[in-house]
């Protein structure tokens, strides 16, 4: 029983050392290609190293580069350049390719261009459609596009960039390999559209006639430069910027509602005239109006303007008693009442005039002094 207990710890530990050997193993093996869409060097389903391998077993000589710089370059020199992924190029560096393949006698080969992508190379071809499902597609007869092949196919949605895309060519580009409105290799001039990256790649490379096709369209010059856009590209963006969906008037047409829209706010944003003034069908008792003031002032502790409220309403009912304008001055309103009260000149000017209220109780007794001097009053 011990012997067998003994025996399974060392198996588990030989399991687990072969495993870790394995992953490094597979590790260091990956450190030698980059595995990734079409990359030339990955020996994967989606990379491209048959197609490599055998367009170098046929003499032509193949580069790779990751910088538009250097593709420009190589397309000058009349070198057939492979673009994997031309989606992911800018405006500046599709530019910069379109100028170079118009100046030189290079060939330039696009994988799976979309719209605005063939807008800066040529205007003959177009995306027509996809194909979605598995099939073979056979070429057309007397086809100049065919490039040696009779019959491609193309894995559908399960392809690597999705469905296979067809293009609409016109004037003087030619299509081949017809499926609905368009086909599956376009050809204008000395540019080369092909409408799926898995005719390059090692799982689609061995399919009907998908290496004939790719042999021929890429190893003619003798030299090709296989062009994987990077994001360390000097020149590199993640794609095409927004405006360069807009066309040329766009700018102009934005300036002019800029302006429409600055007008029509300086217009509406304008008053006319001065603000009427219109009076609100609203009661107020005028007891609720005073205990609101007073709330206020005791709330701010505005003592000295409770005084002066309370002086002031009780000089102006006193002032209409004895018959004297408003306008009077505290002393002609002294001098007036010293005859009808016991107090002195002195007691009334300093109970009616700006005396500082130092607390709440001597408000309270200021209120009640007035209440008295106006009940003597009435007397």
């Amino acid at each position: 029983m011990n012997s067998s207990a003994d025996r399974r710890p060392r198996w588990l530990v030989v399991l687990i050392v072969l495993a870790v050997v394995a992953a490094v193993l597979a590790a260091v093996a990956r450190g030698y290609y980059r595995d990734g869409p079409l990359e030339p060097d990955a020996p994967t389903g989606q990379g491209s190293r048959a197609a490599v391998s055998v367009l170098v077993d046929l003499g032509v000589q193949v580069d790779t580069q990751r910088h538009t710089a250097d593709a420009v370059e190589d397309l000058s020199e009349g070198r057939t350049v492979l673009v994997t992924d031309p989606g992911l190029l800018s405006g500046a560096q599709l530019e910069a390719l379109a100028t170079s393949l118009e100046e030189s006698a290079g060939t330039l080969v696009l994988v799976q261009p979309d719209f605005v992508t063939l807008g800066y190379l040529t205007p003959l071809i177009s995306p027509a459609g996809t194909v979605r499902t598995s099939t073979l597609i056979d070429a057309d007869p007397d086809c100049d596009a065919a490039f040696g092949a009779r019959q491609v196919h193309v894995p559908g949605d399960e392809g690597l960039g999705g469905p296979a895309t067809t293009y609409r060519t016109s004037g003087q580009a030619a299509g081949c390999f017809a499926s609905g409105a368009g086909s599956l290799v376009a050809v204008h001039d000395r540019l080369v559209v092909l409408g799926s990256p898995d005719l390059l790649t090692n799982d689609g490379i061995g399919q009907a006639d998908n290496s004939a096709l790719v042999l021929n369209a890429l190893g003619s010059a003798g030299e090709l430069t296989w062009y994987i856009p990077s994001p360390a590209d000097p020149m590199a963006a993640t794609g095409p910027d927004l405006l360069d969906y807009l066309p040329d008037w766009a700018t102009s047409l934005a300036l002019w509602l800029l302006l429409s829209a600055l007008v029509a706010l300086l217009a509406l944003g304008r008053r006319f005239g001065p603000v009427v003034v219109e009076p609100l069908p609203v009661t107020v008792r005028p007891q609720e109006l005073v205990l609101g003031r007073a709330r206020l002032l005791q709330q701010s502790q505005s003592r000295d303007a409770a005084a002066a409220s309370l002086r002031a309403a009780a000089a102006r009912r006193l002032a209409d008693r004895l018959g004297i304008r408003h306008e009077e001055s505290l002393d002609a309103l002294v001098a007036a009442l010293t005859p009808h009260l016991e107090q002195s000149p002195e007691q009334i000017r300093s109970l009616l005039g700006p005396t500082p209220v130092s607390s709440d109780q001597a408000l309270v007794q200021l209120a009640h002094d007035l209440d008295r001097l106006e009940k003597e009053i009435d007397r």
